[in-house]
């Protein structure tokens, strides 16, 4: 399915750009039509749809340029749309030259395993065997634990010093900059993302290798794969097709700022097109740059020492998506916003690149995706009972964990009959209504843990096992159709086929209540997911009265549907930011509504309340959703502070002490961030104001030396 996202309110010298982004793509896209004549080119419709896509939706992102691209199976196609240099209007091209950013990680952990196939280094050894000027510290840290974010090294720890560096390093620098820095944890207990710890790679494989990071990735991945175009990144050198990058400040597009990047020389240095990036998904589908079992050795998920997966292997994201097995890597830092997709099974990929810096790259790669094979990735479902939902989730991980697993592995993850029969066990404990009923929230954290090894992946073993049976019985060709149709026909055509097959023991069958509420579930869903529901768009200027009667009318008797919600929102948010206030009301009213037990139209519609000065409403939603989940982004401190200051830059200072006092009423054990409110009173003059909330942060901890000192200055003032 497919929609348009929105995303910062335009000023007028934006309209004037998006006019010339738009016309520029539109004129693209028609004269790209007649040059391809009907019949003759492989997924037309689906280059087709997206050229319209992507027209659109980049005048709505204001987006200056992108480059992008798929291949499928021996079919490669690439465009450029925008512009690669704004203000020259130079069109962005396939061979736009982009900063890479972290995607660089990926070339850095096939070097590494490269150097491993060689003997050259060793997993489990220590980085101080290959970087030796690293300073020890309170624990050890490996190769290993490194390429899976694992060993423990910050990443940025002073953001407004370390994201801005202006000057050259060399590796000794770059690794200066950090090896003084704690441990965020003892390695292997905590997944922490961290640049530094593949800068400190990337001077392993200098050492190992005898040369320079950036003549080993070319000699060995880039050379080998015919990357031509691909290098480490260097402001003074002349560099075909490099693009200018860009970003937003207060509103209004403008040339990002000079960074220089040399400091991530491992974890973000490089620089490539979207071109020489298929021919690197190529390569990879291909195995030519490891042995196969070096390579499924590099994608295998890891996981905490208390047994709880991360989703990444050795840099790649690697997380299933609706059974099909795919890895991924994203890119983001100044000048850039990247993304590549692969999923190997299929011999499918996506690049895509973009010289904004807020660019929503996977929102575009998953577009496109959906449109060239063809199938819904990215439509959630929506259960309206509480112990359903949680039964539909257990069946979902089951599903996309386990089809995955079997597609990558050809092979059950069960070890034995034993291992598999306890796995079917822990399913069905844990899907059984009783058991829900009785600890839900128990019960449901079992169904969260099901695909990690601390539950001995019960649920991809149980997955992996119905995926076996049904290829088995119906032929591993049948297996695709299960991307489109999903978890509920996956688990209907296995219990219909255990339920008849003599062959399956009772033990790798389901509970009766458990198939009961299946087959209903089942029913439901194809009472729903029509034509007309499947194929529905949501466009920004949707018209409200239509959507409303076609949504209404399908999910009224429904006990499970499409999940519109987050599409809803971003409507009302668009008709927000062109001051239409009713209609934004209109649309969050029907996604809270068809959706109540989501905690993002509360948020919205608590945020649209509070902007309108109805502060007891915005309370209400607010208490709402904090009560169902007090750790969700819509009531988060980070939240709040962006509400606070959308609500100062728009002067709505009674609006702002409004969310101040629903902050307080959500966090009154929290001195840290009552005192962040008075700081914020004290910033915009509001004196009174902010001496309310130091005292009462200073009663809450009572060590605020530097609140009790700010108390006594504004006392003073006060008495004058």
């Amino acid at each position: 399915m497919h929609y348009h996202r929105l995303k910062k309110r335009t000023s007028r010298s934006k309209l004037i750009c998006t006019a010339l982004l738009l016309f520029l793509g539109l004129f693209s896209w028609l004269f790209s039509l007649q040059e391809k004549p009907a019949g003759q080119l492989p997924y037309e419709r689906a280059i087709q749809a997206f050229e319209k896509f992507v027209a659109e939706q980049m005048a709505f992102d204001q987006t200056p340029g992108i480059s992008v691209g798929f291949i499928k199976g021996g079919f490669t196609w690439s465009r450029g749309f925008g512009y690669a240099d704004l203000e020259n209007r130079v069109p962005a091209k396939p061979e736009s030259s982009y900063r890479m950013a972290s995607i660089t990680k990926t070339f850095t952990a096939f070097a590494v395993l490269q150097l491993v196939e060689t003997r050259k280094m060793d997993l489990d050894a220590e980085i101080q065997a290959y970087v030796p000027y690293f300073p020890q510290k309170k624990w050890p840290i490996t190769i290993r634990q490194l390429l899976g974010h694992l060993g423990g090294i910050p990443h940025y720890v002073d953001r407004d010093k370390e994201l801005h560096n202006k000057t050259h390093k060399n590796t000794r620098e770059a690794i200066a900059i950090f090896q003084d820095f704690d441990l965020v944890a003892e390695p292997n207990t905590k997944y922490h993302y961290s640049s530094y710890g593949y800068n400190l790679l990337g001077a392993a494989i200098e050492k190992v290798s005898g040369l320079s990071y950036g003549e080993y990735i070319q000699r060995h991945i880039f050379d080998p794969l015919g990357m031509s175009d691909s290098r480490m990144d260097d402001p003074t050198a002349p560099i075909p097709n490099r693009v200018k990058g860009y970003w937003f400040v207060s509103g209004r597009i403008a040339r990002s700022e000079y960074v220089d990047i040399s400091s991530r020389f491992a974890a973000g240095g490089t620089r490539s097109t979207v071109v020489d990036l298929l021919k690197y998904a190529r390569g990879i589908i291909q195995g030519k740059l490891l042995e196969p079992q070096t390579w499924r050795q590099m994608l295998v998920p890891m996981a905490t020492k208390d047994g709880l997966l991360t989703g990444r292997g050795m840099s790649w994201m690697v997380r299933p998506r609706r059974g099909h097995f795919q890895i991924s890597h994203g890119g983001s830092q100044a000048e850039t916003k990247t993304y590549f997709l692969v999923f190997p099974m299929a011999n499918f990929a996506v690049a895509i690149a973009s010289n904004l810096e807020t660019f929503d790259r996977e929102f575009y790669a998953y577009k496109l995706a959906e449109l060239v094979l063809q199938e819904d990735l990215d439509t959630p479902v929506y259960v309206t009972d509480e112990l359903e939902e949680s039964v539909y989730s257990a069946c979902e991980q089951a599903f996309s964990y386990g089809l995955s697993h079997y597609y990558w592995h050809s092979r059950t993850l069960a070890k034995n009959e034993k291992d598999l029969e306890e796995a079917f066990d822990f399913f069905n404990k844990n899907t059984d209504p009783a058991s829900l009923r009785q600890n839900i929230r128990m019960t449901n954290n079992n169904i969260l843990a099901g695909i990690n090894p601390a539950t001995g992946q019960a649920f991809t073993k149980v997955g992996s096992f119905m995926a076996a049976q049904l290829g088995k019985a119906y032929g591993r060709d049948k297996l695709p159709d299960y991307h489109k149709t999903g978890p509920i026909a996956f688990f209907r055509d296995y219990t219909t086929l255990s339920q008849a097959s003599p062959s399956l023991k009772k033990s790798y069958q389901f509970s009766r209540r458990f198939r009961q509420l299946l087959f209903r579930l089942n029913r439901d869903w194809a009472k729903v997911y029509t034509d007309e529901i499947e194929s529905l768009q949501i466009p920004l200027k949707v018209d409200f009265g239509k959507l409303q009667d076609i949504l209404k009318k399908a999910f009224s008797e429904a006990s499970l549907y499409p999940d519109f919600h987050e599409d809803l929102t971003r409507v009302a948010q668009y008709h927000l930011k062109n001051n239409r206030t009713q209609q934004a009301f209109s649309f969050l009213d029907l996604a809270y509504k068809l959706y109540p037990n989501r905690i993002d139209p509360m948020t919205a519609m608590a945020s649209l309340h509070l902007w309108n000065g109805n502060a007891k409403e915005a309370k209400h939603f607010f208490q709402k959703a904090f009560a169902k989940d007090p750790t969700h982004p819509g009531v988060s401190i980070q939240k709040f502070q962006g509400l606070a200051r959308d609500l100062i830059n728009a002067k709505k200072l009674d609006n702002l002490t409004a969310l101040a006092e629903i902050v307080t009423q959500l966090y009154p054990d929290s001195p840290g961030i009552i005192k962040g409110l008075g700081d914020m009173f004290y910033n915009l003059g509001q004196k009174d104001t902010a001496l309310f909330y130091y005292k009462k942060a200073l009663r809450l901890d009572r060590k605020l030396k530097n609140v009790r000192d700010r108390i006594k200055i504004l006392e003073k003032e006060r008495k004058k």
